[in-house]
């Protein structure tokens, strides 16, 4: 609260900000104990609100487990706004691999997900829809790629950007199997070049 000469201003807190740290809290604690954890008073703790703040932010906890999610697209989109012009194709994939903690924490959590949706058609559509849009992304950028005449022209951008976004879940699975920092992320990663090289018909690098 904020005191003033008349009395107090109640402090104004940004609704969408509060969601995203509530998204972002449940994430970490997924990532760390898995899905069955998440309830709201666990979120609560672990993003240092008060229960009936997350409870108005999300009436229940499929309501924030699908916010969370969407954050991770969010991010995703962020990372690949930060590339620069010149980056290849190996730099965008390797911005939904786990190789780092904020990574790591989304690909566990979309992997929990993805099994979880299995028997659910109602977040398999939700999962669908995210990864149609991350294609999209992706397509766009190859037919950019495309028009400078750094791609074959003749290829099919949106099945090249499903065949990559097959091979980055594929990669990310692997990585999420290793402890981090371990050597054999290299190697992955240096396979990972040469598999896009070759679905997008480049030579080796």
């Amino acid at each position: 609260m904020i005191t003033q000469a008349g009395g107090t201003v109640p402090k104004v807190v940004n609704r969408d900000e509060r969601r995203r740290t509530i998204a972002s809290a449940l994430l970490r604690l997924a990532a760390r104990e898995g899905l069955a954890a998440v309830s709201v008073r666990s979120v609560a703790a672990e993003s240092g609100v008060s229960a009936g703040a997350v409870q108005k932010y999300f009436p229940s906890k499929e309501d924030m487990i699908l916010l969370a999610l969407e954050l991770t697209e969010d991010r995703l989109e962020r990372r690949y706004a930060a590339l620069p012009e010149n980056a290849d194709i190996g730099e965008y994939l390797r911005q939904s691999l786990p190789l780092d903690e904020e990574r790591r924490e989304e690909a566990i959590v979309l992997t929990a997900f993805t099994a979880a949706a299995a028997n659910r058609p109602d977040w398999a559509k939700f999962l669908a829809e995210g990864y149609a849009s991350i294609q999209d992304t992706t397509a766009a950028l190859l037919r950019t790629a495309q028009s400078a005449g750094l791609l074959p022209e003749d290829h099919d951008a949106d099945a090249l950007a499903a065949g990559l976004t097959a091979l980055s879940d594929g990669f990310t699975s692997r990585i999420l199997q290793l402890a981090p920092g371990s050597p054999e992320i290299d190697r992955l990663l240096t396979a990972l070049d040469i598999s896009a090289r070759a679905l997008l018909g480049l030579g080796a690098a």
